[in-house]
């Protein structure tokens, strides 16, 4: 029992009453998306509206990101208060705004499938650089590895195009990258904030695999839901992660 209760508080996660407070947009803008378009039923329609609310849940991610930096004291009063000077924070804010590009991107899933594919691929690009300096010999690397090629192997029979096939191959490599940087960060911290952010990662392939099978192998029932809750959820678990004083 004893064993199970130390467990249970090396996972749990305690945020405190101003981190709580700066997740409120996100939990706001999420449920108004959720609300306006129940993705559970279908993907959302093709317009601005669409973009426009989808994107929201990512932009109070960059503003929670700015208020758990070590430079935040409080309050934003000038633009500098916007780009934190610690290096994980501020490439993950910009990874967070080429995501929200991409999100823009996918709205049109066919017409703007490839501007969307290549922003977040700069999106885990800024991700895979924000964990740099945490790039610790990792025993997960081979199995991350090992884990790209099978996922591209399972796809690219699906995928009618060799500039896509190579753009997709290219995309899976960042990613499968950054889910191994981040697993390689816990592996050298084991902290809570590494714990989300490894959690984050896993989360963030995890959707983009649906989105790949829905697309080029067959029909995923409930795709567009379970696409978007874990995207956001992952966003959500590597903002967390640049908390400073993450309990």
């Amino acid at each position: 029992m004893a064993e199970t209760n130390d467990l249970l508080e090396k996972f749990t996660v305690n945020l405190s009453q101003a981190q709580k407070y700066h997740l409120v947009p996100f939990c706001a803008t999420c449920l108004v998306y959720f609300t306006l378009y129940m993705p559970f039923w279908g993907y959302p329609p093709e317009t601005l509206g669409s973009v426009f609310f989808k994107i929201l849940p990512i932009f109070s991610l960059y503003f929670y990101v700015t208020c758990a930096s070590k430079e935040f004291k409080g309050s934003i009063t000038k633009k500098e208060d916007l780009i934190p000077k610690e290096n994980r924070s501020g490439y993950f804010q910009m990874a967070l705004l080429f995501s929200s590009l991409g999100d823009a991107c996918l709205v049109w899933r066919k017409l703007l499938f490839v501007p969307g594919l290549l922003s977040f691929a700069v999106a885990q690009g800024m991700y895979f650089k924000g964990l740099e300096e945490d790039a610790k010999a990792s025993r997960t690397k081979t199995l991350f590895i090992l884990l790209g090629l099978s996922v591209f192997m399972f796809l690219k029979d699906g995928i009618d195009s060799y500039i896509l096939t190579v753009l997709v191959g290219l995309y899976l490599t960042l990613i499968f990258a950054m889910g191994w940087r981040a697993t390689a960060r816990y592996e050298a911290e084991e902290s809570k904030a590494a714990f989300l952010g490894c959690i984050g990662a896993l989360l963030f392939i995890f959707s983009d695999f649906i989105i790949a099978v829905d697309k080029w192998c067959f029909m995923v029932p409930c795709a567009s839901f379970l696409i978007m809750t874990s995207y956001y959820v992952a966003q959500l678990c590597l903002a967390l992660s640049t908390t400073k004083d993450l309990q």
